[in-house]
This record gives C-alpha cells, structure tokens and sequence, in this order.
C-alpha cells in the first residue's frame, strides 16, 4: 500500500538504460512493455544515461532496435550536456577523450574537436572511450597542464555488459586526474544536471520525477542530491532489496526487482487514484 500512494503523483520518470533497458545491445526482458503500461497511464519517460558514447539521436536509435519508441527529445546523454556546459562556457576548442556520440553532440554544439597535434585548446573533456591509449592519456595532461577546464561525463567505474561488468570511464578519468592532479567538473549522475535538464525540457514538478536506475552511487545519489524519488532496481549492478544496506545519501525510496514490476505498481496506484 505504502508504495502506491508514494507512486500515484508521479509523471515524470527519468529511466536510465544501461542495467535497467539494456545489458550491453541487449535488451531486458519485460523492459519494453514496462515502458509501454507507464505511457498507458500518462507518465512521461525520459532515457537518461551516463554513457558518453551515445549521442540522443543514436540513443534513440538504439532504444528502437529493441522495440521501445524514443525520439531524441525523450533522451538526455551526458555526452549532451556536456557539450551544452562547453557551449555556455563559450568554450570553442575541445580536445576529447572518447567516442562518436560524444563527437556528434560536440560537433553540433558548433564546437570545434582538436587533435593530438593542436597547440592549444579550451577544454578538455572525457568519457567512455574503448580505444583509450597511453598517447590521449599524453595529449589531456599536457592540455590540462596549461590551464584549460577538465570535464568527465561521468566517473562509473564500469559499464554493464552482455558479459558482465567491463571498465567504465571512471577508470579512464581516474588515470588522467591521476597525472593532472586535477579532479574534473562532473556532467553526469550523481550530479543533478540531468535532472534539471529534464525538468526544464518537460516543465514538470520535482515532486512529480523520480529517478529509476540500478546504481545507487549515481541514479540514487543524484535522486537524493535533486530532491525527488529515487527508484532502485536489481536488473544491473544491485542486488539488496534492504533499503537500510546502502548508504544514507544513496539510499533509494523504493526498491523493485525490475522496470516491469515498477511498472505494474505504478499502473495499480493510478488505478486506486481514480
């Protein structure tokens, strides 16, 4: 009953993908039809993700394959907001440790990507990057030496796969702060970016978003940092439904086993509201 009545004002849901959509290219089970019964009953959903490497048109893309209707609109990236930060900052010159999509959102943002050979730059900014080498490790210490801002996307130690769990772009920022000596400013979760992103694309209350993710040191750190709903579930990472196991300030409000079971509380408790 309790769960109900927390669910029944909710309309806005900020579903992340990775171990909550999908594990690597896969999507998990249920999944598409748990997003299909909370639209039946009026909820928004917004697809947020830490992964840099998806841009919100190829996030959306992706969202298709496996049968779920996105359109870039519905999406929020870091690689997104990132690009977003640089552009206020006025920054022009950026030199990127990472992949196409966070490419993509650089690029449309007008913002130049510079080489290893480049004289300078504003920024640096670093995310996934699966083709990570000694060389770019080389090129944004030498960047962030001089001065420039340092972004990460997002600091996940590792990413969820079809295989299990492989090194996230944490590692990758961790090795660059490591020889800058410089922690970055953080784009993604558990900063509250993504969340006021959403509430001005959306124009919905914080008291009506939750936050539905399956990593509590981000999805339920940022719920708790925004001030709204934090929804764990035990689809990627987290395995503990006691909520008192995990940390106060990552310690979700409610814990479900999976986005389908989510779901059919959620279509229970606006049923009881009418």
């Amino acid at each position: 009953m309790k769960k109900y009545n927390i669910l029944r004002n909710i309309t806005l849901f900020l579903v992340d993908v990775d171990g909550v959509i999908v594990k690597g290219r896969t999507g998990i089970p249920g999944a598409s039809q748990a997003i299909e019964g909370l639209r039946r009953h009026e909820a928004t959903v917004i697809f947020v993700t830490n992964n840099a490497s998806r841009s919100r048109v190829s996030l959306a893309q992706e969202l298709s394959e496996i049968g779920i209707d996105a359109d870039p609109e519905q999406t929020l990236t870091t690689a997104y907001i990132a690009a977003r930060h640089l552009q206020n900052a006025d920054s022009r010159r950026i030199f990127m440790v990472g992949e196409g999509g966070l490419r993509e959102e650089l690029t449309n943002a007008g913002l130049t990507v510079v080489g290893d050979d480049a004289e300078d730059c504003d920024a640096v900014v670093v995310g996934i990057d699966r083709d990570f080498t000694y060389g770019k490790m080389a090129s944004a210490n030498r960047f962030i030496r001089k001065g420039v801002e340092f972004i990460a996307t997002n600091t996940d130690a590792t990413l969820p796969t079809e295989r299990g769990e492989d090194p996230g772009a944490g590692a990758i920022v961790a090795s660059i702060a490591r020889c800058t000596g410089r922690r970055p400013t953080i784009m993604g979760k558990p900063s509250p970016n993504l969340v006021r992103m959403a509430l001005e694309m959306t124009g919905k209350d914080l008291r009506q978003t939750t936050v539905v993710g399956d990593r509590p040191e981000t999805d339920m750190a940022m719920a708790r940092r925004s001030g709204c709903l934090g929804i764990l579930l035990l689809t990627g990472v987290s395995t503990d439904r006691r909520r008192e196991e995990y940390p106060i300030r990552q310690r979700p409000h409610l814990i479900f086993s999976s986005l389908q079971e989510l779901a059919e509380s959620y279509q229970a408790s606006r049923l009881k509201a009418l």
